[in-house]
């Protein structure tokens, strides 16, 4: 199926978000809080795609403040963080807003990511995932994740959409 098929059947994209939204390093302060980057351009990609109608997820095995602190001022209403079997949370997110797997993206970087990945009709890789991930990815982002690469994914769709 061509790309542009897959964008304009999307409902919901969901993402990871170590390694996706920031660059995957963790910082600890002496406190051992933990401290993570975000990207700007990612945080207005968020805002364009929420404006586009498509609903927004984010999934990931780690537990942070600094996270969901950031996440809730992005207005993302589904934040699933500290969840290791991503597939479970996928199935529950299909059931609450009747969704079909061709009506869904992921954006992964690491293994993972591939069982919800190799399910969705638009699965998506950032540029430092790994080579088992950008297998199953039907795009790979020019971008590295934390640099900007979900903001590129929104472009891409919101290029497709207007085709």
């Amino acid at each position: 199926m061509a790309l542009r098929d897959r964008v304009k059947k999307l409902k919901l994209l969901i993402t990871d978000i170590d390694g996706v939204l920031t660059d995957g390093s963790l910082h600890y302060t002496k406190e051992g809080e933990t401290i993570k980057s975000f990207n700007v351009l990612d945080g207005l990609g968020i805002k364009a795609l929420q404006r586009l109608g498509i609903k927004l997820t984010v999934i990931s095995g780690r537990d942070s403040e600094a996270l969901i602190t950031r996440l809730k001022e992005l207005e993302i209403e589904d934040i699933f963080t500290g969840r290791h079997k991503k597939t479970d949370v996928y199935e529950t997110l299909k059931r609450k807003y009747n969704l079909t797997d061709e009506e869904c993206g992921f954006i992964g970087d690491d293994v993972v990511d591939i069982p919800v990945m190799e399910k969705v009709g638009f699965p998506v890789a950032v540029r430092n995932a790994v080579r088992e991930v950008k297998k199953v990815a039907v795009y790979t982002t020019m971008r590295e994740g934390g640099k900007g690469a979900f903001r590129e994914v929104v472009d891409l769709i919101r290029e497709l959409l207007n085709d």
